[in-house]
């Protein structure tokens, strides 16, 4: 009997401790903190060894690999991963609001000389009080569809906000449209992303931040379509391509609270578009182009927990773009306290019931 009830205990541990743990790589003390999943059979370092791997292997990514730097430092060996630095992803131990960003290209991580693009939003945000980490681009290649939905539990749980950056267009497949004007798409690269988006907007407990790509990712996130080609769809002008043009606002809104004026100048490059009208039970539509046919440039999750943005805020150098990103770290850190006060009120309405 007590071989049986030993037998049975070490079975439950090995079924709580089953699945990948999240631990951080740093390619040298400046790069990006990137997380990588570690199954139970690995060391970190073999970990990191399948996920290059998989991903010059795998024929839909290829391209991913080859237009990146990251096959330049690998055949200069300058991507040694055991010299890299090694940390587990433990609780915050500090009141920092915690981000994860979601990246979906190689070269956002891997450019010379840590990944230009993250490091800039990395350098913002942390500037202004947060805590930052990466999540890199098919996260979940090395795993399978169970260890892939436990890995991404444990990572929301960990973090108070996501920030999904910018990139190549998403496969129309995802919103239930035929490909007409997308480009660049790699459905595995999307469909990784897609999950990982999804499941934290579905959790409702971090805030959710996007930036053009991470605009429209939300957006399909929570069921909505894109229009392929605004130039080509809806004879939009083709500064949105690349320039900079005036935005309505609602300064009513809490991210765009910090503004005493309606209308808000931002870059622009884009060629696609959130499909969203008036009234929806998801959004509310709070910035939208002065063109005929109004481009949605800025949405709010009705429930509170997230702005996404057609435009890129973390490219404005200048009061701004600085006043849109302290809004994100205000509104994460509201949310936190709010979290925390509401859990605290359920233990102790628990406690006086029981």
């Amino acid at each position: 009997m007590k071989h049986i009830i030993t037998f049975i205990i070490f079975g439950l541990l090995h079924t709580l401790s089953y699945g990948a743990e999240p631990f951080l790589w740093r390619q040298s003390p400046g790069s990006a903190p990137i997380i990588f999943p570690k199954k139970d059979d690995q060391t970190r370092q073999e970990a990191i060894e399948e996920y290059f791997k998989k991903i010059q292997e795998t024929k839909s990514l290829q391209g991913l690999f080859e237009e990146s730097e990251i096959q330049d430092l690998i055949r200069e060996g300058k991507l040694t991963h055991e010299r890299g630095i090694f940390k587990s992803l433990e609780p915050a131990i500090n009141d920092k609001p915690r981000f994860v960003v979601v990246t979906n290209e190689l070269d956002a991580l891997y450019k010379p000389p840590h990944g230009n693009g993250v490091a800039n939003v990395i350098k913002r945000l942390e500037a202004i009080g947060a805590e930052v980490f990466v999540l890199p681009v098919v996260h979940d290649l090395t795993l399978d569809a169970k260890e892939s939905k436990e890995f991404r539990e444990k990572l929301i749980s960990l973090f108070d906000a996501q920030l999904i950056l910018g990139g190549d267009d998403i496969d129309p497949y995802l919103y239930g449209e035929k490909k007409s004007y997308a480009r660049n798409i790699v459905r595995k690269r999307d469909v990784s992303e897609l999950k990982f988006v999804r499941q934290f907007i579905e959790a409702k407990q971090g805030m959710n931040f996007g930036i053009c790509r991470g605009h429209q990712m939300c957006a399909v996130a929570n069921h909505k379509k894109l229009t392929q080609d605004i130039q080509i769809e809806e004879h939009a002008s083709e500064i949105h391509l690349n320039g900079h043009h005036l935005i309505n606002i609602d300064d009513s809104s809490e991210v765009f609270s910090a503004f005493d004026k309606d209308k808000l100048l931002v870059n622009s490059f884009h060629h696609q578009a959130v499909f969203v009208h008036e009234g929806d039970s998801v959004y509310k539509i709070i910035g939208s182009s002065l063109d005929n046919q109004p481009i949605v440039e800025a949405l709010e999750f009705l429930n509170g927990l997230g702005f996404t943005f057609q435009f890129h805020p973390e490219l404005m150098h200048d009061e701004n773009g600085d006043k849109i990103l302290r809004q994100f770290i205000k509104l994460t850190i509201k949310n936190k306290i709010l979290r925390k006060l509401h859990i605290g009120c359920a233990d102790l309405m628990k406690a006086f019931f029981d």
